[in-house]
């Protein structure tokens, strides 16, 4: 691996797969020790993949590398480069590639707002199982024998609300009837739930709409009202992230590109590594990554 000279940050470059459409992201290989890898979309996974891959994410770091070992030509010729939400990479991004177009990925942003609609269940729960230890105890002091409630389906209000975290995650069309009849239940007793959910429903509509750029963010923006007007604190984060990147958001409506290929290219170096049990030696590693992808 080379350093460049102005800081000790290992890394390895290949700047003739510095093509026009670029993946930016980062993967551990052992030790939760993070790497910030670029790949090329157009080579699809296959020898030509790897543009570069350094040790750190630290903004710095990445532009030092990417402006010595690339050379400027090449990376003025660079047209987008897809990220997840990180602000540090979109940073390096525009430094690095400042003729780029930034797209934040589309699965990030649904994730983002999983994750707090997961928060909101995981709350409710929190506070049907205190309500039930309360009564539970209240039954143990008047020596009254204590039942659990039991929805229709057989099933208690905290189990239901654990067995719906991957059914709100997913469309309806891939609920199987158990989990509908369960959902239903858990809509019927928590409409807070089904309105995020909906709401959820809906930015997945609109990201899948084949509409242009402009058409795409008044979509979104009038989503976005209806994120605010949840009115919970769960979704705050949703909100704040929306209004920080609301450009690169609707960027995806340009040529719909995702960040599927860095995450994909996460994934075979997953399965690789647990093909060899493990990472004693990162830097044999990563040059046998760059002999297959690079």
């Amino acid at each position: 691996m080379s350093r460049t000279r102005y800081s000790q940050t290992p890394y390895v470059c290949f700047p003739e797969n510095c093509g026009p459409n670029l993946s930016i992201d980062e993967t551990a290989l052992s030790k939760d020790e993070l790497f910030t890898i670029v790949t090329n979309k157009d080579a699809h996974g296959g020898p030509g993949t790897l543009v570069a891959m350094l040790y750190g994410t630290k903004v710095p770091e990445i532009v030092a590398v990417l402006e010595e070992a690339i050379p400027a030509w090449r990376r003025i010729k660079v047209k987008e480069v897809t990220c997840d939400l990180s602000s540090a990479m979109m940073e390096s991004v525009r430094i690095s590639f400042p003729c780029a177009i930034i797209t934040n990925d589309r699965f990030h942003v649904q994730q983002l707002f999983n994750e707090a609609m997961d928060d909101l269940r995981i709350d409710i729960r929190h506070q049907v199982r205190k309500d039930e230890a309360t009564v539970q105890e209240m039954c143990r002091e008047q020596g009254i024998e204590y039942a659990s409630i039991k929805a229709r389906n057989g099933e208690t209000w905290p189990q239901i609300l654990v067995r719906t975290k991957r059914s709100l995650m997913v469309s309806r069309d891939k609920w199987s009837v158990a989990q509908r009849q369960r959902m239903e239940i858990l809509f019927e007793n928590y409409p807070q739930i089904e309105h995020a959910y909906k709401v959820m429903q809906r930015l997945r509509e609109i990201f899948n709409e084949k509409v242009d750029y402009l058409k795409g963010g008044e979509m979104l923006m009038k989503w976005f009202k209806d994120v605010e007007a949840l009115g919970r604190e769960h979704f705050n984060t949703v909100v704040r992230t929306f209004k920080n990147n609301y450009k690169t958001i609707i960027n995806y409506f340009r040529s719909r590109a995702t960040n599927a290929s860095a995450e994909s290219f996460n994934a075979k170096i997953k399965m690789f590594r647990t093909q060899l049990r493990g990472v004693s030696d990162p830097l044999f590693f990563i040059f046998r990554l760059c002999k297959i992808f690079a």
